[in-house]
């Protein structure tokens, strides 16, 4: 058997290697990971419910010649459904709910040979970016227990930094992949709309995707995920190129925007020193960088995200309601949540309409940007991961939202209201070895172009020897 450190030592491709040179079996795998997460997701509680006797058996029979990740561990958010394995959103409406199917996202995992060891832990409906839900207990940044490991992807991003699995699920309607990308020191893509089958839920804000070690563990998900389905109302990308393959070569000479002071909202120092660090090494790799900015009225953009993201959320709570047959009440709901299914149905048609049609209208501006730059550069957090319990529940569900957005992530919900690809870079760490992420935008449809210079700033600033391992 190959010993702990050669394992951790390598990403989740690195790891495919000794699987398809048989240096060891998926069993084997497995069997290591399943360790690792009953010896240290105690102190973590990043994995809230455990698939591990279904694993052992799909790890038995898997052929690991069947994709580029067949064979590998695996592990999915708590907000998608694995059939016959409970399925909570992180709330007490649905604690001993069980899914009777698989959703899309699942079924492709498992055609790609994925072997699935559980479900990670989230923030009540994924609402938050902390992971912090009364029904599992928070979960914990690997790299300072007493921080966040940001939300809403939290559970699958403390799992990875930790060692407890090579890669894991995750899903972004606000940053909910970049956020925790940036607080563990993870690599986190969240991709196009209409790069992937579109949910009816959240205006279209969402997507999924993964939390990963390295950007080619990245790239190599979504090609096994990419593309729309039978079902899809709207046309998807061509997906005939391999984002894999894409990140064999380097990117072109970028025109890279950077920029990010705006009224209203205020940066650490360790966060602004990062991205004049960030800033130096794009020129250092022959990129054309310029100090702007897109103009935007970030308060009206953000006030009618907020009318859509807390109208979608109420939505999605009752229909979860209605799914399992119970009303959901102040008794079965977290504060937060009781108060956002509140407030959408308080909000009128006509405010929900006007909030849609102008978060149209400002993101059209904010595209009309990428006319003249590649992509723009912003921190992706505007401080250091916080201290859990630390972000505020006090005050109206609206209120708390535009506190977490403008005192925590600012720039992220942008992506997401205008479809474009964006990612978190970990490009920094401080003394006391807390990651820093680094976000960037790029125009729609061009993940390769941001996996590519990924890859050229993980191969300039390599970040991978100094993820959190418990050995």
């Amino acid at each position: 058997m190959i010993n702990t450190n050669e394992i951790l030592d390598l990403d989740a491709l690195g790891q495919k290697g000794l699987l398809d040179r048989k240096q060891i079996s998926p069993l084997e795998l497995t069997d290591f990971y399943i360790n690792r997460i009953q010896a240290h997701n105690p102190s973590l509680n990043a994995v809230v419910t455990e698939t591990f006797e279904q694993a052992r058996k799909n790890a038995k029979d898997i052929d690991h010649t069947d994709s580029a990740v067949a064979g590998l561990p695996f592990l999915i958010k708590d907000l998608n459904a694995v059939k016959g394995v409970r399925f909570t959103h992180g709330s007490r409406l649905l604690k001993d709910f069980v899914a009777p199917g698989d959703d899309e996202y699942t079924k492709r995992y498992q055609r790609a040979g994925l072997i699935s060891l559980g479900k990670t832990n989230t923030p009540e409906f994924g609402l938050l970016p902390t992971t912090e839900p009364e029904l599992f207990g928070p979960a914990k940044n690997p790299w300072d227990h007493s921080l966040s490991p940001g939300g809403s992807s939290g559970g699958s991003a403390a799992a990875i930094a930790a060692g407890l699995i090579p890669f894991a699920h995750a899903n972004d309607g606000g940053g909910s992949i970049r956020i925790p990308a940036s607080a563990c020191g993870l690599f986190g893509l969240k991709p196009s709309r209409g790069r992937l089958p579109y949910s009816p839920y959240v205006n279209h804000l969402a997507i999924n995707h993964a939390l990963t070690r390295s950007v080619r563990d990245s790239a190599a998900l979504l090609d096994v995920i990419k593309g729309g389905d039978k079902q899809s109302l709207y046309p998807t990308y061509s997906n005939h190129a391999s984002f894999l393959e894409s990140i064999k070569q380097p990117p072109r000479k970028l025109k890279i925007a950077v920029g990010y002071q705006t009224e209203g909202l205020s940066f650490d120092e360790a966060t602004k020193q990062n991205i004049e660090n960030t800033t130096q090494l794009l020129k250092e790799l022959g990129h054309e960088v310029h100090h702007v900015m897109p103009e935007l009225d970030y308060s009206r953009l953000t006030h009618h995200f907020i009318n859509i993201w807390l109208a979608t959320g109420s939505v999605t709570i009752q229909h979860l309601a209605n799914m399992v047959q119970q009303e959901p009440t102040q008794t079965n709901l977290e504060p937060l949540s009781y108060q956002i299914l509140q407030f959408g149905q308080q909000l009128t048609a006509f405010e929900y309409e006007e909030s849609r049609v102008i978060l149209q209208m400002e993101a059209q501006k904010l595209l009309s940007f990428f006319d003249t730059y590649d992509i723009w550069m912003t921190p992706t957090l505007n401080q250091l991961p916080v201290q859990l319990g630390a972000l505020s529940q006090e005050g109206t569900a609206y209120q708390i939202m535009l506190k977490n957005m403008t005192d925590y992530n600012p720039y992220m919900p942008l992506a997401n209201a205008t479809g474009q690809p964006a990612m978190s870079v970990p490009t920094n760490f401080t003394k006391k070895e807390i990651p820093i992420g680094t976000h960037f935008l790029g125009r729609p449809g061009e993940e390769a172009t941001l996996l590519q210079l990924a890859t050229q700033l993980e191969k300039e600033n390599p970040w991978f020897h100094r993820y959190a391992k418990f050995n």
